[in-house]
């Protein structure tokens, strides 16, 4: 085995390390990737890091990556997209089939053999939380860059180079942490145990400084309830197998006391949250359960939600009841759930960073509309 095979190996052990750990990776999200001066092995969409083998990864050219950057693009952003992602698809390898990770852009400035980038719910209570830049220059002082809210893609990883490049230039050093608003974290090193011993250092440290810990201790749901709102939500969409998996638990018993409790629920912090569980919950407020005609209740207020949203709800949130993932199957259902989980993790990290910071209406708006995710989405309609 040749050293590009061996380094592609430890790629895989690591990105299966973080995968398999609920802690740093929920579902498919993250990213990975091995680089050396000719090519770039970098997640390709589609992949779950906790089960990839060498097939889930893109192989990049380096000299076309860097390209990338002496271009210039249109100032139309439906027009930009579409050709960066024509200069992303192009630099692959020859022979290559794979769709590289939207971040592979990100991933191949960064001066560091492997870069392992995550977005754990504990990172997110720091990047989406109204104090995070302050609280993170505090904690982390010159080894970190924060870099602002911007769309997706190509200007978040321009913005995250010229901000990383501003860097080096004032301090010397390129950073050891790249934190994201609103997205996550990019962490590089030249060995797998220098990415862990980085990120370790990094959960110690907002360990130390989260006020509190979500107490997600489980409660029983009303399943007289949870019937009604599957009935109603079947109703609504005509469709009798739509799945509708619920969650209750002490934490959530303190959020679902009425809206306004429930509004560090209300909208997505990062685009994983926007793309599993929606960019907001339906709500539900518990008398409407004690009505005559409770499924008819339910019926429309999932048609006047889609009205008003454009879409189909992809969660709930009931009042004194719990949280509900809702999916044309059930695992599309527990996977709504368990990322509005993690939205309420979030929330309550962020407690502790000055209190929860929502994607931007623009924000989500571009993502909604957004290619790439509209890709990421029928990968996942198809699983």
């Amino acid at each position: 085995m040749n050293s590009r095979d061996m380094a592609i190996e430890q790629l895989i052990k690591i990105s299966r390390f973080y995968g398999e750990n609920p802690e740093y990776v929920l579902l498919g999200g993250g990213n990975t990737s091995w680089k050396d001066e000719q090519m770039m092995y970098v997640k390709a969409s589609g992949y779950a890091l906790g089960s990839i083998d060498r097939s889930g990864f893109a192989s990049m050219s380096m000299e076309a990556l860097n390209a990338v950057w002496d271009k210039e693009y249109s100032s139309d952003e439906e027009v930009r997209e579409q050709q960066v992602l024509t200069d992303m698809m192009d630099a692959r390898m020859p022979g290559e089939t794979a769709r590289p990770s939207v971040e592979a852009l990100l991933h191949s400035f960064i001066p560091s053999s492997y870069v392992v980038h995550l977005h754990p719910a504990l990172v997110n209570g720091l990047t989406c939380g109204k104090r995070g830049k302050a609280a993170a220059e505090e904690m982390f002082g010159d080894s970190m860059v924060w870099v602002p809210s911007v769309n997706p893609g190509y200007i978040l990883a321009r913005e995250a180079r010229s901000h990383a490049l501003n860097h080096q230039k004032k301090t010397g050093g390129f950073p050891e942490l790249i934190l994201l608003e609103n997205h996550g974290v990019f962490i590089g090193a030249d060995t797998p145990e220098g990415i862990k011993e980085s990120y370790t250092q990094l959960m110690n440290a907002l360990k130390q400084q989260a006020e509190r810990e979500p107490d997600l201790s489980p409660l029983a749901i009303d399943s007289r309830r949870q019937q009604v709102l599957q009935q109603g939500i079947r109703r609504a969409c005509s469709d009798s197998r739509r799945a509708v998996v619920g969650m209750m638990n002490h934490e959530l018993e303190r959020f679902l006391t009425d809206r306004e409790a429930c509004h560090p629920l209300s909208s997505a912090f990062t685009p994983d949250h926007l793309l599993y569980s929606g960019h907001t919950p339906l709500w539900v407020s518990a008398d409407l359960f004690e009505r005559d005609d409770p499924v008819s209740e339910i019926e429309q207020k999932v048609g006047e939600y889609e009205k008003r949203e454009g879409v189909f709800p992809k969660s709930a949130a009931v009042q004194h009841t719990g949280i509900f993932g809702i999916g044309s199957n059930a695992r599309q259902a527990e996977s709504a759930c368990l990322v509005f989980l993690d939205t309420l993790k979030t929330a309550v990290y962020s407690e502790s960073f000055g209190g929860p910071s929502f994607m931007s209406q623009e924000r989500i708006d571009f993502i909604r509309s957004w290619e790439v995710e509209r890709y990421r989405a029928k990968v996942q309609e198809n699983q």
